[in-house]
């Protein structure tokens, strides 16, 4: 059953688990653009790194959760988590601007699932 109100929106695990990695994205687009001068670049790489993988983990919960509540996930659902992790780690060897371009769309295609999910 779909959550009517606010709180039962966000007492919903698998809307939690999408709200945090939309969360965890923008954090890991500011922590890439954060590092762009090249004297920040090995400090922050760890950092960026791991703010992907907790995007991954979010959304991976998402679909785990959203599999064993409602028994199905949408084929945008299984396409997200591959954009998360292809696209994105392979745009990172072509050019910085289109990794966080690619990566940006990436948020844009989260947003849309979490919209997707509510109704």
């Amino acid at each position: 059953m779909q959550p009517t109100t606010l709180e039962g929106l966000f007492l919903n695990p698998g809307f939690l688990a999408i709200f945090f990695a939309i969360l965890a994205t923008i954090a890991n687009i500011m922590v890439g653009v954060s590092m762009l001068p090249e004297d920040k670049r090995r400090k922050r790489y760890k950092l960026h790194l791991y703010g992907f993988f907790t995007v991954l983990a979010c959304y991976l919960f998402f679909l785990i959760w959203n599999h064993f509540a409602y028994g199905i996930n949408s084929w945008l659902n299984y396409f997200v988590f591959i954009y998360f992790a292809t696209i994105i780690p392979l745009s990172r060897r072509a050019n910085v601007t289109s990794h966080a371009i690619i990566a940006s769309v990436g948020l844009v295609l989260l947003t849309v699932t979490a919209l997707l999910h509510l109704g």
